[in-house]
C-alpha cells in the first residue's frame, strides 16, 4: 500500500478522488513543523506538496520516496536537483491554474489602467468634508487609460500567457509576445506579433505583463534600466515571480511618474513589510499572491495533483506534467 504524505491540505474534491483508490494510504500534515515533516517523510512513498519547502534534508530522509506531486505549477519550493539525482520525478498541475491566473492578470491590467486605487482613495477622502468642486476637479485629474488599441507586451507565452493574450485581444489590444522558446509561427498563427527579446519592444508597449516561470534565486529581469526603457505613462503587471523584478526600482518608476501604474500578485518576500515602498505606492494595485485562489482552481489543482500520483503508480505518468522528465528517463 503506497503511503502518500499530504504536506498541506487540499480541496475536498481532491480528497474524494484519493478515497476512490483505497489501496493508497493518506498521511495528512496540514501545517507541519520541520521536525514533523522530517519524521513523516521517512515512510512516504509519495509526497503531495502545497506551499512548504521540500528541502534536501527532507528528500534525503525519505528513503522510500518515489515521486513528488506539486499542487501548483512552480517548483521553486522543491529541491528538484536532488530529487532528479535520485531518479524521483516531480509533477505539476499543468494548465489547472491558467484560467484563474490569466483572469487575475487581466484584472490587474484593467485596475491599473483605470487607476482603481486612486479612485477609491478619492471616494474615501470625500467623506472628510471635501467640497464638491474640489472633489470633481480631483476626479477629473486622476487620469485613466483606455486599453482598446493599446500595445500589450506579454513576456512569456506559456499556458497563462496564451490565455491572457485571448482575454486582452477581446479588449482590442494589439498583442506582442516575447518568448525565444516559442516558435514564431505558432504566435503569428494566432494573430499576434512575436519577438525574441522583450527589450526590443519596451519603448513601444503601453503595457507589459510578466508571465514567465522562475525560481526564488533568479536574477531580476526588470531593474531600473528596463523600467527606464518603458514608454512613459505605460503599465507594468507581474503575475510571475517577485524575484524577476527589482521591487525598489519599480517603486521608483512609479514615484517618478514614469509609469502610469503597476499591478503585482507576487513578491520577493511574502508578506511584504507594511511600509514596503510598493505596498504604500498609490499607483500600485497589489494582491497577496492569490491569483490562483479561486474555488474552481483549487479544485482542479487538487484533482490533478492526486491523479498524478495515481498515474505514476499505475505506470502512465504524463511527460507533459513532469517537471524533471530526465529523472525517470522520458524520451525527448
Amino acid at each position: 500500500m503506497p503511503r502518500v504524505l499530504f504536506v498541506g491540505d487540499i480541496h475536498p474534491e481532491g480528497h474524494r478522488l484519493f478515497d476512490s483508490r483505497p489501496v493508497f494510504e493518506r498521511i495528512l500534515l496540514a501545517d507541519p513543523k520541520p521536525l514533523e515533516l522530517l519524521d513523516a517523510a521517512r515512510s512516504a512513498d509519495a509526497i503531495l506538496l502545497r506551499k512548504l519547502h521540500l528541502s534536501s534534508d527532507v528528500v534525503d530522509r525519505a528513503d522510500n520516496l518515489k515521486m513528488v506531486s506539486r499542487h501548483g505549477v512552480g517548483c521553486d519550493n522543491v529541491d528538484v536537483a536532488r530529487l532528479t539525482q535520485r531518479g524521483i520525478p516531480v509533477t505539476t498541475v499543468g494548465d489547472a491554474n491558467s484560467v484563474s491566473v490569466a483572469e487575475h492578470a487581466m484584472m490587474l491590467l484593467l485596475a491599473a489602467a483605470r487607476r482603481l486605487r486612486a479612485c477609491m482613495d478619492l471616494l474615501q477622502t470625500s467623506g472628510e468634508g471635501l467640497a464638491r468642486e474640489t472633489f470633481l476637479a480631483a476626479r477629473d485629474a486622476v487620469g485613466t487609460m483606455e486599453l482598446s488599441g493599446r500595445n500589450l507586451l506579454i513576456v512569456g507565452f506559456g499556458r497563462i500567457g496564451r490565455r491572457l493574450a485571448k482575454l486582452a485581444a477581446a479588449f482590442d489590444m494589439r498583442i506582442t509576445v516575447a518568448d525565444p522558446y516559442v516558435e514564431p509561427r505558432l504566435v503569428e498563427g494566432l494573430g499576434y506579433r512575436h519577438i525574441g527579446r522583450f527589450e526590443a519592444f519596451l519603448s513601444e508597449a503601453d503595457a507589459v505583463v510578466l508571465c514567465l516561470p522562475a525560481s526564488a534565486e533568479d536574477s531580476p529581469l526588470f531593474t531600473a534600466p528596463q523600467f527606464d526603457q518603458m514608454k512613459k505613462g505605460s503599465l507594468f503587471i507581474n503575475v510571475s515571480r517577485g524575484s524577476l523584478i527589482d521591487e525598489n526600482d519599480l517603486a521608483e518608476a512609479l514615484a517618478s511618474g514614469h509609469l502610469l501604474g503597476a499591478g503585482t500578485d507576487v513578491w520577493r518576500h511574502l508578506p511584504p513589510e507594511p511600509e514596503h515602498r510598493l505596498v504604500i505606492s498609490p499607483n500600485l494595485i497589489a494582491t497577496p499572491h492569490c491569483a490562483a485562489h479561486t474555488d474552481a482552481c483549487f479544485r482542479r489543482m487538487a484533482m490533478v495533483s492526486v491523479q498524478n500520483i495515481f498515474d505514476f503508480f499505475d505506470g502512465r505518468l504524463s511527460r507533459e506534467l513532469c517537471f524533471n522528465p530526465e529523472a525517470i528517463g522520458f524520451a525527448d
